[in-house]
């Protein structure tokens, strides 16, 4: 029995020193007053957000919130967090034209973290182009920007950066995956889009989610209910144009 008990001791006692050992394998990174974004979305973290105005065509502005935090304990007074504008490719977005950002941003006192309010403005060009608005945290007096990139996936080099953010902000509605057959809608344009929407009294993104689900007889009811409108807008004298000013046109099915 003796010998026992001293056989399950020494087991233990071996798999406590594998445990310790193991975990000081374990890499970690030690640091302070560092600053860094914090976009997380489903316990994923981003480096990249989309935004997009063509699922809300009466929005004019729209506010997008990115989280920034720190490492390190909070502080009894205001630490201020700089922050620049570092797109200058074809397609950057003109602040004060596509978007706007805060003067300053601060850490409040005795808090780890806050929000830097992106406000972007749906401009005409957003129709046929898309903007990228590309943010980077900078050091100052109050915090480091050590804390770089979190790896994903070190083999295949994918990482995420944490001091880097990309907006991509557009105004354009895309031809569905699914669902969209020329023969019956006819050619696909935002407006003809945005008309079914407004006629079957439904949002865009439910609209693309019907027509992407449709069966034949769904699909014929929603090209028929649109080849109603346009043919009695016609007969009212008033047909329904598309942006370049031809008539809208139904697919060879609905003529």
């Amino acid at each position: 029995m003796i010998k026992l008990l001293r056989y399950i001791a020494g087991a233990a006692a071996g798999l406590q020193l594998l445990a310790s050992c193991r975990k000081a394998e374990i890499p970690f990174y030690e640091t302070d007053n560092d600053v860094y974004f914090s976009v997380v979305r489903d316990f994923v973290t981003y480096d990249t957000t989309i935004v997009t105005f063509a699922y809300t065509p009466l929005t004019r502005d729209t506010t997008l919130l990115l989280k920034v935090a720190t490492l390190g304990k909070p502080v009894n007074r205001k630490r201020h967090v700089r922050y620049r504008v570092v797109d200058t490719s074809a397609s950057a977005a003109a602040q004060h034209t596509h978007f706007d950002l805060p003067a300053s941003l601060v850490v409040p006192p005795d808090s780890v973290s806050c929000y830097l309010p992106v406000v972007m403005h749906k401009t005409p060009d957003m129709s046929t182009r898309t903007f990228t608005i590309t943010l980077q945290l900078e050091p100052n007096d109050d915090f480091h920007t050590r804390l770089q990139v979190l790896v994903k996936d070190k083999a295949n080099n994918r990482f995420t950066s944490l001091v880097r953010h990309v907006i991509v902000v557009d105004n354009k509605l895309n031809k569905p995956d699914r669902g969209w057959y020329d023969d019956f809608y006819g050619p696909f344009s935002t407006k003809k889009m945005l008309l079914m929407s407004s006629l079957l009294e439904l949002s865009v993104q439910e609209l693309y989610g019907k027509i992407a689900k449709a069966d034949p007889g769904a699909t014929n009811f929603y090209a028929n209910y649109l080849k109603t409108y346009l043919k009695d807008m016609e007969a009212a004298g008033t047909p329904v144009l598309e942006d370049d000013g031809t008539p809208m046109k139904m697919g060879k099915y609905m003529q």
